[in-house]
C-alpha cells in the first residue's frame, strides 16, 4: 500500500508541475505574416508558429490539473499543428477540435485517428460491433485483457483509420456531452455549419487554452487557418487575449454549443469583458439593420477631437446584398468627410464597377490580388484579412481608437448562415499596429484607378 502511495506520489510530481518550465507566456496584441513571395519562410509562417508554441506550452499543472485546448477551423492540413495537438493530448490535455466538413487532408486524418480513436467502438472477427474501443486514450494500444485492438507493446499506437473509419468517428448524435473518450479528446466535423445552414461552413477560426505557460485563459483569434493557404497565400492577422477569465469561459460555452450542434436564432450572441467583445455568428434570419458590423458604423462620426475620424480597411471577400450595404455605408462616411483607406482581396464584379465609379478626395481603393510569375490568371497572394481599424469618433466617445477583426467576410452568408467569430477591440496601440500593417500590405498593392486590365478569378485558394 505504501509502494502504492508512493508511485502515485512520484508521478503526480512529474505531471503536475508548478508553473511552465521554460517560463513561457504568449505574447498580447496581435501577429502578422507575411506571405509568398515577400516573405521568408520565418515571416510566412509566423501566425501559426505562435499558435504552435501556445499548444506546446499546455500541460497539467497543480494550478490547472485538467487543462482544455479548444480549437475551430476551416481548413486544416499542417502537419506541425497536427504535431503539437497530439503531443498535447498525450500529456494529459483535453485537446477539442471541430473543423469544417470538407477537410481531408493527411494530417487532419492522423489527428482524427489520434484524438477520436477511444471514442470508436472496434469490431471482432466477425465484423460484429462489440463494446470495447478501437484504442485507448489518445491512440495508445490498449493491454490485451481490455479487448479493442491487439497489438505487441504496450506502447505501440495503432495505425492512422481509414478514410472510411476517420469519417465514421466524427459523426456523433447532436446535444451529448463533450468529452469523448477517456482523454477528453475528439475531433467533429459538423454536418455543415455547426449553428448555422445546412449549405453553409464552419468557418470560425479560434485557438484557446485554459492555460498556456504562466498566461491563463488565452484566446486567440485569427483570420488564418492552421494550413498552408494561411502561412503562405494570404496576409492573415492573429489577436491574443490572455487572462481574461470571462472571454475564456465564453468560447468554451459556444464551443459546446458547436459541437452539439444547437442552432443559433436571430440574437446576437455577445460579450464585453473590458476593451473587448466579441460576438459569435450566424445571426438567422436578420438583415442590414440589425446587422452588427452596420450598427456600429452607424455611430461612427466624421468629425472628432483629432480631425477626421480615420477607417483602415483590410477585407478579403466582399459580395451580395450584404456587402453592397456595407459599401453605401463606408461610401456615405467618406462623403461625410472621413478618410477612408481601403484594400480588398476579392469582390464581385458588380460592386467592384460600384468602386471604381464612386471617386472621392476621402478614400483610397487598393487591390491586394497577385499573380505569381507563372501568369496563369490565378490569384496566388491577396490579404485574407477581414478588419478595420478606426481613430476617431465612434458613438459618444470622441477619442475612440481601435479595431475590429475576425473570421467574417463581408457577404451575407457570414452573417446569417455560417459559423464565424469577430472581436471589437478598444486600443490605441492595437490601431497603430493594423494601420502600420496596412500601409505593409499597400506596399504590394495595385491602387484601383490604374488597375484597367481584365480583373483576375476572384481566388484560386482556399479562405
Amino acid at each position: 500500500m505504501r509502494r502504492a502511495v508512493a508511485l502515485v506520489a512520484a508521478l503526480l510530481s512529474v505531471t503536475l508541475v508548478p508553473l511552465s518550465a521554460s517560463g513561457y507566456e504568449p505574447d498580447g496584441g496581435a501577429t502578422f505574416n507575411e506571405p509568398d513571395p515577400w516573405g521568408s519562410t520565418t515571416d510566412n509562417t509566423r501566425i501559426v508558429r505562435t499558435v504552435e508554441q501556445a499548444f506546446r506550452n499546455v500541460r497539467p499543472t497543480r494550478r490547472d490539473p485538467h487543462p482544455v485546448i479548444l480549437v475551430t477551423g476551416y481548413l486544416f492540413d499542417r502537419k506541425i499543428s497536427a504535431a503539437a495537438l497530439i503531443d498535447a493530448c498525450r500529456r494529459g490535455v483535453s485537446v477539442r477540435v471541430i473543423i469544417d466538413r470538407d477537410v481531408a487532408s493527411a494530417p487532419s486524418r492522423k489527428l482524427i485517428t489520434t484524438l477520436n480513436a477511444d471514442n470508436v467502438r472496434d469490431r471482432d472477427r466477425n465484423g460484429i460491433a462489440d463494446n470495447d474501443p478501437r484504442a485507448g486514450r489518445c491512440n495508445r494500444a490498449l493491454p490485451a485483457d481490455q479487448g479493442g485492438l491487439r497489438q505487441r507493446g504496450d506502447r505501440e499506437a495503432i495505425p492512422t483509420m481509414t478514410a472510411r473509419q476517420a469519417n465514421r468517428s466524427i459523426r456523433e448524435p447532436t446535444g451529448r456531452e463533450v468529452t469523448w473518450g477517456k482523454d477528453g479528446s475528439y475531433v467533429l466535423k459538423c454536418s455543415g455549419a455547426c449553428r448555422g445552414g445546412a449549405e453553409a461552413n464552419m468557418h470560425s477560426k479560434i485557438y484557446a487554452m485554459s492555460h498556456s505557460g504562466t498566461a491563463n485563459n488565452v484566446v486567440m483569434m485569427s483570420s488564418s487557418n492552421l494550413n498552408s493557404g494561411g502561412t503562405n497565400a494570404g496576409w492573415n492577422d492573429l489577436v491574443v487575449i490572455k487572462n481574461r477569465p470571462k472571454t475564456f469561459q465564453f468560447i468554451n460555452r459556444i464551443h459546446k454549443l458547436m459541437t452539439a450542434q444547437k442552432r443559433a436564432g436571430r440574437r446576437l450572441v455577445e460579450l464585453k469583458d473590458g476593451p473587448y467583445t466579441t460576438r459569435i455568428f450566424p445571426m438567422i434570419g436578420v438583415g442590414k439593420e440589425r446587422d452588427p458590423l452596420m450598427v456600429d458604423l452607424r455611430k461612427v462620426k466624421c468629425s472628432s477631437a483629432f480631425g477626421p475620424t480615420q477607417i483602415y480597411i483590410q477585407q478579403f471577400w466582399w459580395n451580395g446584398r450584404r456587402g453592397n450595404y456595407i459599401w453605401d455605408k463606408i461610401h456615405s462616411l467618406a462623403r461625410n468627410g472621413c478618410k477612408v483607406h481601403v484594400i480588398f482581396g476579392a469582390v464581385d464584379s458588380g460592386l467592384l464597377r460600384r468602386m471604381k465609379a464612386a471617386r472621392s478626395n476621402n478614400f483610397e481603393i487598393w487591390d491586394s490580388r497577385w499573380d505569381s510569375a507563372d501568369v496563369d490568371g490565378c490569384v496566388n497572394t491577396r490579404t485574407h484579412m477581414k478588419n478595420v481599424a478606426i481613430r476617431g469618433t465612434y458613438g459618444t466617445n470622441r477619442r475612440y481608437a481601435g479595431v475590429w477583426t475576425g473570421t467574417a467576410n463581408w457577404a451575407t452568408g457570414s452573417l446569417t448562415k455560417g459559423d464565424e467569430n469577430t472581436v471589437n477591440i478598444r486600443s490605441a496601440s492595437l490601431y497603430n499596429r493594423y494601420v502600420q500593417r496596412w500601409r505593409v500590405v499597400r506596399s504590394h498593392s495595385s491602387l484601383t484607378w490604374t488597375h484597367d486590365q481584365p480583373d483576375p478569378p476572384i481566388d484560386c485558394t482556399d479562405d
